[in-house]
């Protein structure tokens, strides 16, 4: 499988994680709202995945077209890696299922592992590192923004 074709696997996996984050249990924003004590409405939830999803739709397709390098998918990779991570320890440490931890173990785990392996030998060592570090500072905002609302 191309690297062009595994990227096009992250909009369909983030659908998948966002119906799974929305119709396991309470919802993402419920329980993020009970577990930690803040206010995350549907509405921000909405808001804020609708950016994302639009944002990895504009990145794979850059890529596809070849308008942009490997860095763009391979920080994705690494976002997506990190979430399914967070949402596993998150289930752990709360002693609940953190809605989104069956879709972030089953798809955004391997995928992340499959990006790393397929897309990360094309970019340089510098490269690895930055997209490594700008996948884990994403997540860290919008899981920011999330509990800030």
């Amino acid at each position: 499988m191309s690297s062009k074709h595994i990227t096009w696997l992250l909009p369909a996996a983030y659908l998948i994680h966002l119906l799974d984050e929305y119709f396991s249990g309470d919802s993402l924003p419920d329980w993020i709202s009970a577990v930690f004590n803040v206010s995350l409405s549907l509405d921000d939830f909405i808001i804020i995945n609708s950016i994302g999803f639009a944002a990895v739709l504009v990145i794979i397709t850059l890529f596809s077209l070849d308008k942009i390098d490997h860095f763009f998918p391979a920080a994705l990779g690494i976002l997506f890696f990190t979430n399914g991570i967070i949402h596993l320890i998150a289930s752990i440490f709360t002693a609940s299922l953190s809605p989104g931890t069956i879709s972030g173990v089953i798809l955004y785990v391997p995928l992340g592992v499959l990006i790393f392996r397929k897309i990360f030998p094309a970019l340089t060592r510098g490269q690895r590192s930055l997209a490594v570090v700008t996948g884990i500072i994403i997540q860290i905002i919008v899981s920011a923004v999330a509990f800030n609302i």
